[in-house]
């Protein structure tokens, strides 16, 4: 039963869903941050992240599992994390250009973006040498950004948002714990390098 619990957990809260999550609750709580972004283009945007985000990357994961160049979408082997870790950075910064020279859209937008590239090009760089855990660097990159953004946009609702991704961040840890598919060495590692690298992004450039 716990077991199957902290599946679905890291399934529904699985890293690459942080992107439409982090934006959706900007959204709600803090939607100066990412003017012009309205109630008339929202769901456009979220639509369009969703897709550059999480499916185009989860199709790339996907057949890299068919051509058997991975063994298992988990990717629990710290080897075979590096070359599905490149191409979602990859799909991350042609993201990030592409919102920041495409579109016109609000500053701490494009910068969660590209801190969001960031954070996964270092995952990539460091799963060279050592495992560490991107469900932690998600949750803890969400939590750094609202604190971020709470400090520096007088009209911020993200107190009770940032509760909610403390508990969250939690619980996805917990998650990969029980599941002994992370260390503590690991989690502890991804949601030190998540929370650094995504609060003072948006701290230092929002």
């Amino acid at each position: 039963m716990l077991k199957s619990l902290a599946n679905i957990i890291s399934v529904v809260f699985h890293p690459l869903l942080m992107t439409t999550l982090l934006v959706a609750s900007l959204y709600f709580f803090a939607p100066s941050s990412i003017l012009p972004i309205n109630s008339n283009s929202i769901l456009l945007i979220l639509l369009m992240v969703v897709i550059l985000t999480y499916i185009l990357p989860m199709l790339s994961v996907g057949m890299l599992k068919l051509t058997k160049s991975i063994s298992s979408i988990q990717l629990k082997n710290r080897k075979e994390r590096i070359m599905p870790f490149f191409f979602i950075t990859v799909y991350y910064g042609v993201t990030s250009y592409f919102f920041s020279e495409r579109l016109v859209l609000g500053n701490a937008l494009v910068i969660m973006l590209a801190s969001i590239t960031a954070t996964i090009f270092l995952i990539t760089v460091i799963s060279m040498f050592f495992k560490i855990s991107a469900h932690a660097a998600g949750t803890a990159g969400i939590l750094g950004f609202f604190v971020a953004i709470h400090f520096r946009y007088l009209d911020s609702l993200l107190f009770w948002p940032i509760i909610a991704a403390l508990v969250l961040h939690g619980v996805v840890s917990s998650a990969r714990l029980y599941l002994h598919t992370h260390s503590p060495k690991e989690v502890h590692f991804g949601a030190l390098l998540g929370f650094i690298v995504n609060f003072g992004a948006a701290y230092i450039f929002t």
